[in-house]
């Protein structure tokens, strides 16, 4: 027998919302990873996310989702012909197809949610992967791997300069910082890569499309 189902989260409030038939075990699996991911979010930044989360199931049932959303939405779409999450911040939403997501994709999409939407699009992705990164280099398993110009485009940027700010690869208080709003940086000063992250959205991808 399959379940349509809404839960609340304990830890945010977020409520969980199944739009797929979906069994007692997937459900369960699903709510143990939200509230894993909202946990290790919450005991590294000091924050939850209180954005909903949708499930569906399919590669269907995700692009009846996209397609819903895109006209005056600001969406976090990762890149590639498998969209598994999207983070919608307009509507305060996620959506996770939870039968092609492995941990990575619902702790990916939860730290979007809980980045400062002052951020220019291009700077919230990277920061958002190297963040899924860092949480989860021990375990290796439970990643979530972008296309590889992703990660020269977004991640490589962010990286250096976690290296600049931070000194090394254990100290990110101030990427954190940065990323949830609480601190703010002079960016021009920057080598160009990294400050273009800070671009507006439209001139970063023209600059990335045109070049110089």
């Amino acid at each position: 027998m399959g379940y349509f189902a809404v839960h609340s989260l304990p830890m945010s409030g977020s409520v969980v919302t199944f739009l797929t038939e979906t069994s007692l075990q997937e459900m369960q699996n699903v709510f143990l990873l939200i509230e894993h991911a909202n946990k290790v979010i919450y005991d590294y930044f000091g924050v939850a996310s209180s954005f909903d989360i949708l499930i569906c199931r399919g590669t269907w049932e995700m692009e009846v989702q996209v397609v819903a959303r895109k006209e005056g939405s600001n969406l976090s779409l990762p890149a590639g012909a498998k969209l598994v999450g999207i983070t919608d911040y307009r509507l305060r939403e996620i959506v996770i197809r939870f039968d092609a997501a492995k941990f990575g994709h619902y702790l990916h999409e939860l730290i979007h949610s809980i980045i400062s939407k002052s951020l220019p699009h291009q700077l919230r992705e990277g920061l958002a992967w190297y963040f899924t990164y860092k949480l989860t280099e021990k375990h290796r398993y439970a990643m979530a791997w972008p296309p590889y110009w992703v990660e020269e485009l977004y991640v490589n940027p962010v990286r250096r300069l976690a290296k600049m700010v931070g000194g090394n690869d254990n100290d990110d208080d101030f990427l954190k910082d940065l990323a949830t709003g609480k601190a703010t940086i002079e960016y021009a000063l920057l080598p160009e890569d990294i400050a273009d992250l800070f671009l507006p959205e439209e001139l970063f991808y023209a600059k990335k499309r045109y070049g110089k």
